[in-house]
C-alpha cells in the first residue's frame, strides 16, 4: 500500500503548473482539499473495486459535470495552488496510509464531491 500512495503522491506533483482556476477566485484550502478528495479517489479505484458503492462512485464520477469541470482545471494550477493541491494530497495520503479510512468513508467523500448534481 505504501507504494501505491507514494506513486500517487508523485502523479499529483506532475500537475502543470499554469493554473489559476480559470480566472476565478479559489482558495488554497479549497485545492488542498480537492489533492485530498483526489488521492482519494485514486486509492479507491486502486483498493476499494469489491466495495459495494464501487460502481455507483466510479460510474457518477465519469458523468459529473463538477468532476469533469474540476479535471480539466488542474492542467491551470499557478505554484501557490500547486503547493495547496500537494499538501492536501500529502494529507490524504497520510490518513489512508495510517489506515484510518477506509473504503465506506472515501465512497462517501468522493459521493459528497462529485455523487450529487
Amino acid at each position: 500500500m505504501k507504494t501505491i500512495v507514494k506513486s500517487i503522491i508523485a502523479s499529483l506533483f506532475i500537475v502543470n503548473s499554469s493554473f489559476a482556476f480559470h480566472d476565478v477566485e479559489v482558495a488554497n484550502e479549497e485545492i488542498a482539499v480537492l489533492g485530498g478528495v483526489w488521492t482519494q479517489i485514486f486509492a479507491y479505484e486502486e483498493y476499494c473495486f469489491d466495495n459495494q458503492y464501487y460502481d455507483t462512485v466510479i460510474d457518477r464520477l465519469m458523468i459529473s459535470p463538477r468532476f469533469e469541470r474540476y479535471s480539466s482545471e488542474l492542467n491551470h494550477l499557478n505554484e501557490r495552488q500547486e503547493l495547496a493541491w500537494e499538501r492536501g494530497a500529502i494529507g490524504a495520503a497520510a490518513v489512508i496510509e495510517a489506515g484510518q479510512t477506509d473504503c465506506d468513508i472515501m465512497a462517501s467523500v468522493i459521493w459528497e464531491w462529485f455523487g450529487e448534481n
